[in-house]
């Protein structure tokens, strides 16, 4: 039986992509909801934006040092990825995929007020959901059509992520 080189394993390194895209989701939101706590009393609207854009930057901070030091393991040896040139380009992509991601929570919102008449998911938290409800927020069709579209907003951005920075980013060597 031949050993798997997970090094060069396209299985491995998509799981790696994963788990990277999974700790740097967690990063974002938990930064973000941070803010949000952080911030209370001040206008909705400049709380979304600055828990957006820190959690964006820690996501993206946790993402390029995990990606480049343990998911991306066969790259082309000329790949630069501490240059100040890649890490513009990696922020760029992911900046792309941050806008991905806000137009698909964006569409399943108008989806979730206008065609199941619901509240809007755009300001959710489930940390109000939890302090209105207790465990029961569990049961909030809220909660669900939150969860729901977080989840489709994430893997957009994973897709995007993924493709863009294995075509542009950590290209492999060249085959001989």
């Amino acid at each position: 039986m031949q050993k798997v080189d997970r090094s060069k394993s396209k299985w491995w390194e998509l799981f790696r992509f994963l788990v990277c895209g999974i700790a740097a989701a967690l990063s974002d939101y938990l930064a973000a909801q941070l803010i949000v706590l952080a911030m209370p009393g001040v206008n909705s609207i400049v709380v979304t934006i600055v828990s957006t854009a820190i959690g964006f930057v820690v996501g993206v901070i946790v993402n390029y040092l995990i990606s480049t030091y343990w998911v991306y393991q066969n790259v082309d040896k000329s790949v630069e990825t501490k240059s100040k040139r890649f890490i513009m380009w990696f922020v760029i992509l992911s900046f792309i995929a941050m806008a991905l991601s806000i137009g698909t929570m964006l569409i399943c919102d108008v989806i979730v007020v206008y065609a199941m008449h619901l509240d809007s998911i755009v300001n959710a938290s489930i940390v109000s959901l939890i302090k209105e409800n207790g465990i029961k927020f569990l049961i909030e069709a809220n909660f669900w059509t939150y969860f729901v579209s977080f989840v489709l907003k994430t893997l957009v951005g994973l897709v995007w992520n993924y493709f863009t920075r294995k075509k542009f980013l950590y290209k492999e060597p060249k085959q001989s």
